[in-house]
């Protein structure tokens, strides 16, 4: 069992642990944290999470005392956020934990591991009128 410490990227406030059993998926942690986080997660799948190991270069983790993850309890992005929550680094959900934590500093406290993106919901308006409204897109607000 590990614990990690994650961080919702642009929620300020958001470091929270989450205990896994290394042997388990990336998929498997991202239903931990959909659990630990019932709230703030009510309206989102799991799957659809946007997971990233918050280290930087030579597998060292992201200390809680540094000024990005300073910044990141505060709801703002920093460089290194961004660089570290590229397309190309996300974790997939079919990937062991156990091989994405080797060859990384050991797991501590005041550290961050795991980087967390919620997608933003999306809209779905629906019009409760049986007939058409007039609209004009060009206008910035519709009568209804």
């Amino acid at each position: 069992m590990v614990k990690l410490f994650c961080a919702i990227v642009g929620v300020e406030g958001s470091v929270f642990s989450v205990d896994i059993d290394a042997t388990q998926s990336v998929a498997d942690l991202k239903d931990a944290i959909r659990l630990e986080k019932p709230n703030d997660l009510k309206d989102v799948d799991a799957d659809r999470l946007q997971l990233f190991l918050a280290k930087k270069d030579a597998g060292v983790w992201l200390s809680s005392r540094s000024e990005d993850v300073t910044k990141l309890k505060r709801g703002q992005n920093t460089a290194l956020v961004e660089l570290l929550t590229g397309q190309d680094q996300e974790l997939q959900g079919e990937d062991p934990l156990q091989d994405l934590l080797n060859g990384c500093d050991p797991l501590l406290y005041r550290q961050v591991h795991v980087l967390v993106i919620v997608p933003q919901p999306k809209m779905n308006w629906k019009c409760a009128l049986q007939r058409p409204f007039p609209y004009d897109p060009k206008d910035k607000y519709v009568s209804l």
